[in-house]
């Protein structure tokens, strides 16, 4: 544990990242700042009021700042979950600079980056090769799981956009196959998906409604694995065999383990690319014929397994998971050379940061400025901006290239 350095996360969703929050937790206090739009705030914050080194606060400016005259003897990392691919994390990013600038102690403000090699939502390269995603995992590994129905098929769809349904929820007949599936099996939803059922609707990420349809089927059957198991790779871990979508980091995490598993991959005709490294180890099919066969063909152990070497390829995509990735991680961004004690007394000027951070986001004609700076509620944003709540994410859509 580091004494003389601490982490701050601004927290947007449920469980989503509750594996990464975990992970940073094991090096050093992690302050969790959970905007108070975010649908899931009562519950995340009750998930981890008994971790020690993680210490909830509303997200909001006057609670940062507050925090950082209070952690004047040690160094602060700002770490961003939200993928700068996208508007939030961008002007996320933008904010927590504009702080930075005010602030010694703020040595960093780094995207983690939690999407592993095949995800499209995060930037490959801000994991330094480091495979974060696997720290907690590794660290808890002798905690073993107990089910209440034991499985040998763990199904992981993802989700989709309007303009592009092409997720393994969005395929009907897959998904009624699936809700009818004799072989043991247990179905782990994207956490975007568990918030829907929750009526926890998320202010920009959004099923479609086939996929909403689909949810609602899926959460009939008791083969769905509740949402506070956060931590895939234990369920992976158990499985043979693994049904998931091309467009996940699922396969890939997949290919980390030695026993020889069976990974299906759902990919449609107009996301097929040739140039996937990936695909050598998969299955992939696109129809529920294909994927009837692939099953039954298993079962009746006439499918070659294509993983033999898997781990190889992941090794060659990112160093061997070993627990201490972010203690690496700490020694390549240079926190290591920073943590030190701090002997300059913080003065801050809470109005002219303020003043500073508001006048830079007032020319920012999207309601995501507002999410972003975490002043309001979700149903204060839709009074000001709009007079349909469902307008609200293709509008941020469309202002996604303001930046």
């Amino acid at each position: 544990m580091s004494e003389n350095l601490t982490f701050f996360i601004p927290y947007h969703t449920g469980y989503a990242h509750a594996e990464l929050v975990h992970s940073f937790a094991s090096y050093t206090d992690v302050h969790l700042f959970i905007y108070k739009w975010n649908p899931a705030y009562e519950r995340v914050k009750q998930y981890f009021s008994h971790v020690k080194q993680i210490h909830i606060h509303e997200f909001s400016i006057d609670n940062i700042i507050s925090q950082l005259i209070e952690e004047k003897h040690r160094k602060v990392v700002i770490l961003l979950t939200a993928s700068i691919n996208y508007l939030f994390g961008q002007l996320q990013l933008r904010l927590f600079r504009l702080i930075q600038q005010y602030s010694p102690s703020v040595i960093d403000v780094y995207p983690v980056g939690h999407c592993m090699y095949g995800c499209q939502s995060c930037a490959y390269a801000y994991t330094h090769c480091l495979p974060i995603t696997f720290t907690n995992y590794i660290q808890t590994k002798e905690t073993k799981l107990s089910f209440e129905k034991d499985f040998e098929i763990l199904i992981c769809p993802s989700y989709s956009f309007t303009n592009a349904p092409f997720s393994l929820l969005s395929n009907s007949d897959i998904i009624e196959y699936m809700l009818k599936l004799d072989y043991p099996h247990a179905i782990k939803l994207h956490p975007l998906a568990y918030e829907y059922k929750d009526n926890e609707k998320h202010p920009f990420l959004s099923l479609i409604n086939i996929e909403k349809q689909h949810v609602e089927k899926l959460f009939q059957s008791k083969n769905v694995i509740l949402n506070e198991q956060t931590s895939t790779l234990k369920l992976i871990e158990h499985a043979r065999v693994i049904i998931c979508d091309s467009n996940s980091s699922v396969p890939f995490e997949t290919l980390y383990f030695h026993d020889n598993k069976f990974i299906f991959v759902y990919e449609t005709i107009e996301e097929s690319d040739e140039q996937d490294d990936r695909q050598h180890y998969f299955h992939k099919f696109h129809t529920v014929e294909q994927l009837k066969y692939l099953i039954e063909n298993y079962f009746n152990h006439q499918l070659d397994c294509k993983t033999e070497n898997s781990h190889d390829f992941f090794l060659e995509k990112y160093d061997e998971p070993n627990g201490n990735e972010i203690e690496q991680l700490a020694q390549i961004r240079q926190w290591i050379k920073t943590d030190e004690e701090n002997d300059e007394k913080e003065s801050f000027d809470l109005d002219s940061i303020k003043a500073t951070v508001y006048d830079e986001f007032k020319s920012i004609s999207t309601p995501m400025a507002l999410y972003t700076l975490g002043d309001h509620t979700m149903s204060e944003i839709v009074q000001i901006y709009f007079s349909d709540e469902n307008s609200l994410f293709d509008d941020m859509q469309d202002n996604a290239n303001e930046l």
